[in-house]
């Protein structure tokens, strides 16, 4: 899927370029191509799938598979990943797991992480690894 435009010096990777396009499309044209694909060419959808997968496609999936991945996620992780999420993303995972847990995480999300954003990255990039172990088992589904 790649290949040298001689001419200009241009090397073009056909996969990237795809993988940056479904990036930048709204969830419900991204699996309806996605879905499309799958019927041709498992793997390649498969592949494309999983390029896709970023802290917040999280966000598109319903709440039970997102209560599957913030319920196996350490509180203090949880609330530093969530630290940069918009107030309405917040709400939603901290109202999918037990009180308990919920509480901690709030507690992680209500102190100053301005020089720690580095870190809330780090928790928001583990939280995708889970997400997409969690895909790759088939437990939960995107797009």
């Amino acid at each position: 899927m790649s290949q040298k435009n001689n001419e200009n010096g241009i090397f073009i990777n056909g996969k990237k370029q795809v993988i940056e396009l479904l990036q930048m499309m709204d969830a419900g044209d991204k699996t309806k191509l996605l879905k499309n694909l799958r019927l041709r060419n498992p793997v390649l959808a498969k592949e494309l799938t999983e390029s896709c997968i970023s802290f917040e496609s999280i966000w598109d999936l319903n709440d039970e598979s997102l209560k599957t991945i913030v319920s196996q996620v350490q509180p203090a992780i949880l609330g530093l990943a969530l630290n940069l999420v918009h107030v309405k993303n917040q709400r939603r995972a901290l109202s999918l797991i037990s009180r308990e847990m919920a509480l901690k995480a709030f507690d992680i999300m209500q102190k100053d992480l301005t020089s720690n954003r580095h870190e809330c990255q780090r928790a928001q990039q583990k939280i995708v690894e889970l997400a997409l172990n969690l895909h790759r088992n088939r437990i939960i589904q995107f797009y």
